[in-house]
C-alpha cells in the first residue's frame, strides 16, 4: 500500500455497511489506543469548550499549529479566524487526521498479520490507533515500508507523552512538521523522518513536554 493514497484508502475503507468490529470490549487499556478510546468523530468541539467568544485561544492554537504552515500562511489563517472562519477551518484540519489513517482491516493487511496480533500490538503501544464514528483508525505516519521494521521503532513512549486532549489532526501535525530540536547534518526534519532513521525519541517526548506546560 502506499500511503500517499491513504485519503482514498480511508474513505473506502470507512462507510462499508454490515462489517463486524475485530475487537470486543473495553479499548481503554490498550495502550496504542489514543485517550482510552475516546471518540474524536462524534464531537464537532475540540477537546476544549468554547466560551462566549468562541474557541479559547488553547484550541485556536491547536487548529492553527496542527498543519505545518509557512508563516505567511499561518498569518493568513489567524486573520481567517479573526474573520469568523474556524469553523470551517476546524472541520478541514479534523478531516485531515481521519483522510490520512486506514482501517484495522487494511492495518492488518500491510503488517500482514490477524486481528490478534495486531490488538497485541496496540496493547503494548506498538501499534497507534484512536476512534472516530465508532471505527478504530490508524494514522498512516507510523507505518513504514522496511519489511523488517513496518512501523516506527520507539513508538510507545512516544504515545505516551500524548496528552489525552490532543486531537488526532494536532498529533499529525506534529508528527509531520519539522522542529528545531530535531535536526539531521543542521537541517530540522519532522517526527517521522526522524524516528525512521533510528534516532532517539527522547527529543520528542521533551518537545511534546514544553506544550503540555504552555
Amino acid at each position: 500500500m502506499d500511503f500517499a493514497d491513504a485519503d482514498h484508502t480511508a474513505a473506502t475503507g470507512r462507510g462499508r455497511e454490515g462489517r463486524q468490529r475485530p475487537w470486543r470490549g473495553n479499548l481503554a487499556p490498550l495502550l496504542g489506543v489514543h485517550a482510552a478510546g475516546h471518540d474524536f468523530g462524534r464531537s464537532r468541539e475540540l477537546e476544549h469548550r468554547r466560551d462566549g467568544q468562541g474557541l479559547k485561544h488553547r484550541a485556536e492554537q491547536a487548529i492553527l499549529e496542527s498543519l505545518p504552515w509557512t508563516h505567511e500562511q499561518y498569518e493568513a489563517a489567524r486573520t481567517s479566524v479573526a474573520r469568523g472562519d474556524l469553523d470551517a477551518l476546524e472541520r478541514s484540519v479534523r478531516q485531515s487526521a481521519l483522510n490520512a489513517a486506514i482501517t484495522f482491516e487494511e492495518a492488518s493487511d500491510w503488517l500482514k498479520v490477524g486481528t490478534a496480533r495486531v490488538l497485541a500490538r496496540l496493547a503494548s503501544g506498538d501499534l497507534f490507533a484512536f476512534v472516530a464514528d465508532n471505527e478504530l483508525l490508524f494514522p498512516a505516519w507510523q507505518f513504514t515500508d522496511d519489511p523488517g521494521r513496518p512501523v516506527l521503532h520507539q513508538l510507545s513512549t512516544l504515545i505516551e507523552a500524548f496528552d489525552d486532549d490532543m486531537h488526532p489532526a494536532s498529533i499529525l501535525g506534529f508528527m509531520t512538521t519539522p522542529h528545531s530540536s530535531t535536526r539531521i547534518d543542521g537541517i530540522p526534519i519532522d517526527p517521522v523522518e526522524w524516528l525512521a532513521r533510528g534516532r532517539e525519541v527522547q527529543p520528542l517526548v521533551e518537545i511534546l513536554g514544553v506544550r503540555r506546560l504552555m
